[in-house]
């Protein structure tokens, strides 16, 4: 994908998340169902845990409930949800752009890494590997990885969603394969951009960034499968 291209795709969700940070946030408040079968994932002893993506840090207040002693990371570009994260769970809390490489650099190695419904706001399959890359490389010997994808091509509810890239003055040929221009109409109307990560590109970036799937399940959403969790393991 072009340089420009990746620039703007960015800064399209940057603008979306700083305008739409509350309701955004709201809706965001309770864990997902999918969350509890990860419980079953983690390992039997861990100290550090970071979520790359953590927004308002849903999953480390889910995580807290169910475990005390260990030491919480949140990652994320937008101030406003690092500030809400900050608000309601005790962690150490970067602003950092995960679309850059060298984002974890001076964080350490961690037992669990979390990134739940983040790499898919990532433009460029390339980028995508090279950030999941760097996420396993962080990673301890024995820790283990959860990812999870918003499957909305799955819903024709979701679907309906999708608008088309000449809103933003961009056409399908500036974009890859699965590349979506999405609606939000909650206090609001805003745009934003996704990239629908199925099992098969899952897959493959995962052999390609030297992990290896644990396991795999859908959950989430009135459906029950919205979000395609993955558990990776270092090869």
């Amino acid at each position: 994908m072009n340089k420009d291209i990746v620039e703007k795709l960015l800064s399209l969700n940057k603008s979306f998340y700083a305008q739409f940070a509350d309701p955004f946030a709201h809706s965001r408040g309770n864990p997902q169902p999918g969350f509890f079968k990860l419980l079953e994932e983690m390992p039997p002893s861990f100290k550090y845990v970071v979520d790359v993506g953590c927004g308002n840090g849903r999953f480390g207040r889910f995580l807290r409930n169910h475990y005390s002693s260990f030491e919480y990371t949140g990652i994320d570009f937008s101030p406003e949800l690092l500030h809400k994260a900050n608000e309601s769970l005790i962690g150490t809390y970067y602003q950092r752009d995960i679309s850059q490489p060298g984002f974890l650099d001076g964080t350490g190695k961690f037992d669990v890494i979390v990134c739940l419904a983040t790499m898919q706001h990532i433009p460029g399959r390339v980028n995508r590997l090279r950030f999941l890359g760097e996420l396993g490389s962080h990673l301890t010997h024995e820790g283990v990885m959860f990812l999870a994808n918003w499957q909305f091509m799955d819903s024709v509810r979701q679907q309906r969603k999708i608008r088309d890239w000449e809103l933003v003055n961009l056409s399908d040929a500036d974009l890859e394969l699965n590349d979506y221009l999405l609606s939000w109409q909650r206090d609001g109307y805003g745009l934003r951009y996704v990239c629908m990560i199925d099992a098969r590109e899952t897959a493959e970036l995962a052999k390609e960034a030297g992990l290896v799937i644990k396991c795999q399940y859908r959950s989430d959403g009135k459906e029950g499968n919205l979000n395609l969790y993955t558990v990776l393991v270092q090869s």
